[in-house]
């Protein structure tokens, strides 16, 4: 379907690709047809689409035909596809995810409540023809299902390869790219290239990836986040089984005969992520991780992570850990820069209360950290802690309160992460690490999901006995999985499903679109060659988000926003629309060029300095 101007001669057509039409294409686009308007831009423009499904807008992520017992991670509040920034949006109706769903008298329509997948996916699509529906008489929208495989050097401009879902090859020249797909260094909508019909890489779809998992089979489920999660529901309540709440509020699992006889989770910390509620961070300040601490830090480019921020981070969660306990104990604890200070409170405050357990940053960071091995019994204890500590909330549990810290820490540290801000060392070690730990610790699953799983566990359908320390092995004869535990522990499982999004790394980019893309020199990896080097995996862009070639050259013809710009920015959550806001820096710099006369930009601009 194509919206928006007539027909035309191409000669006067600008025409501009959004390649990846997730949420942070859908973004782009209404950035975009938003400066036009108020720009007043008459040239003709033509806005080509890529998307490999026909969920526009929702992209893979948050396709609509999605079970609905997979819910976000991200409360209602948070979601608006709309910005509250000028200019101001093309069409006028432009309700947040709250006020959408209560347009439709939908249940669980709070600020604070987690909704599914599917339904986010329905509001975002809705938008994305909201915005069609409103466009300029001079832009014209032109969806295409498929996948962008290369991009050349044309007369017209960029000649863009593209098969569609027929299978079928085509080519599209066109002036500007803004580059919204996922992941790059790795095919992370692929199985890897040994899987077979008993390993899989990948699990979204979830009712058509996981149909392979015969019922009354032994499942091994590496990784314990937000994707795993995924995979146990999808193979339980998304086969009919119900979860019945109980007068204690948690629940029983009533089994549709459909699971699998029992899945066995495991992953390197063998630790599962802390729930949450949807409750809004309080706007309490921080107090040594602040913007005026940071100047000098700043400064000192590039930064040790361990030696410079890290003790920021211990004293930010160690005040608001003692902070929330005081006000249990109907204390005030002072604050302000000088921590000795703040110490020798909560030394006086242990006087008085001899029996409360002290601020521990290694119980936070991994209370099993010393074990070889945590036993069912020990995890499901630690899973009971984590939903008692997240029901009481921020404001009441110090262990909430210390570990949802990170959260606002957050935007600051990526200004000190981006374009190399972390000596190679930290860069790496932050990558490989301390991602993943501030991502268990603050960014968990809702309250309800944790419940599951413990009741899921409770039923035996889920085991714990390999969740750390496990070593897995594929029997040569019947295809099987065998896994190790400590103490000579085995047992024997039928498929194995991958559970975890890889990270960046040395590999390469495996993705073939920026295979093509780095053999035909319009990118190049980001190499950290501060102290040391560092491969992490990603595009060397300026802050633009436009690449940086191997000669120092910024081609701003193209631009990439979101996920492709992972490891040289930090932590692109895909439905937040200010986090590393390239869409608005590439829309402002489209209309500049079509103010000028030249049909074509500058493409490439040399730099003094790669970033």
């Amino acid at each position: 379907m194509v919206r928006g101007m007539d027909e035309m001669n191409d000669e006067h057509i600008y025409k501009i690709a959004i390649v990846g039409f997730g949420p942070k294409g859908l973004y782009g686009l209404e950035r975009l047809t938003a400066f036009l308007k108020d720009r007043a831009i008459s040239k003709n423009v033509e806005v080509h689409i890529f998307n490999s499904t026909s969920f526009f807008g929702a992209g893979d992520v948050y396709r609509t035909d999605q079970p609905y017992c997979l819910i976000m991670n991200y409360a209602n509040g948070n979601i608006n596809v709309w910005p509250k920034q000028l200019p101001k949006p093309i069409t006028n109706h432009t309700p947040d995810f709250v006020a959408w769903l209560k347009e439709r008298n939908v249940k669980n329509s709070s600020t604070t409540d987690f909704a599914p997948r599917a339904k986010v996916g329905t509001y975002l699509n809705e938008c994305y023809h909201n915005l069609i529906s409103h466009l300029p008489v001079n832009v014209k929208v032109v969806p295409h299902i498929g996948w962008v495989v290369n991009v050349e050097n044309s007369k017209q401009g960029f000649a863009l390869y593209y098969t569609n879902e027929k299978k079928q090859e085509s080519t599209i020249a066109v002036d500007q790219i803004l580059f919204t797909t996922g992941h790059i260094t790795y095919k992370s909508h692929i199985a890897p290239k040994r899987a077979s019909e008993n390993n899989i890489g990948f699990i979204y779809p979830t009712d058509k990836k996981l149909v392979v998992v015969a019922p009354g089979t032994s499942v091994a489920i590496k990784g314990m986040g937000l994707t795993c999660i995924d995979a146990v529901l999808g193979l339980t309540e998304g086969r009919g089984g119900n979860f019945i709440k109980n007068a204690d509020n948690f629940f029983s699992y009533v089994a549709s005969g459909q699971e699998p006889k029992q899945m066995h989770l495991f992953s390197r910390s063998g630790l599962p992520m802390v729930p949450r509620d949807g409750t809004p961070l309080d706007d309490k300040p921080l107090q040594f991780f602040t913007e005026k601490a940071l100047i000098k830090i700043k400064a000192r480019r590039p930064i040790n992570f361990n030696e410079t921020l890290l003790p920021l981070i211990k004293k930010e969660f160690y005040w608001a850990y003692y902070r929330t306990l005081f006000q249990q104990y109907g204390w005030e604890l002072k604050g302000g820069i000088d921590f000795e200070k703040i110490r020798a409170q909560v030394v006086q405050f242990h006087k008085q209360f001899r029996d409360v357990a002290y601020f521990s940053w290694q119980h936070i960071v991994n209370p099993f950290a010393e074990k070889r091995n945590i036993t069912n019994g020990e995890l499901r204890e630690y899973i009971q802690f984590l939903i008692h500590e997240a029901e009481l909330g921020a404001d009441k549990s110090p262990f909430i309160a210390a570990v949802s810290t990170w959260r606002k820490i957050s935007p600051l540290f990526n200004e000190l992460y981006s374009y190399g801000g972390l000596d190679a060392a930290s860069h790496k070690e932050f990558d490989t690490f301390y991602f993943g730990l501030f991502n268990r610790l603050s960014y968990g699953p809702p309250i309800e999901n944790m419940k599951k799983i413990l009741a899921l566990h409770t039923s035996g359908l889920l085991n714990f006995s390999f969740a750390k320390s496990v070593t897995v092995v594929k029997g040569n004869d019947d295809g099987e999985w065998s896994l190790f535990g400590e103490k000579r522990k085995k047992t024997k499982v039928q498929f194995l499903i991958n559970a975890t999004i890889p990270r960046a790394g040395q590999q390469g980019f495996e993705n073939k679109l920026y295979q093509n893309l780095e053999k035909n020199k319009y990118i190049t990896p980001f190499i950290n060659s501060s102290s040391s080097t560092y491969h992490p995996g990603c595009i060397a862009l300026n802050k633009n988000g436009n690449p940086v070639n191997e000669y120092g050259e910024v081609n701003k013809a193209f631009t990439f926003y979101g996920t492709p710009t992972e490891g040289i920015t930090y932590d692109n959550d895909t439905l937040s629309r200010t986090r590393n806001d390239f869409a608005t820096i590439w829309a402002k710099n489209i209309c500049k060029v079509l103010q000028n006369k030249d049909r074509r930009i500058a493409h490439y601009e040399r730099e003094e300095q790669v970033l």
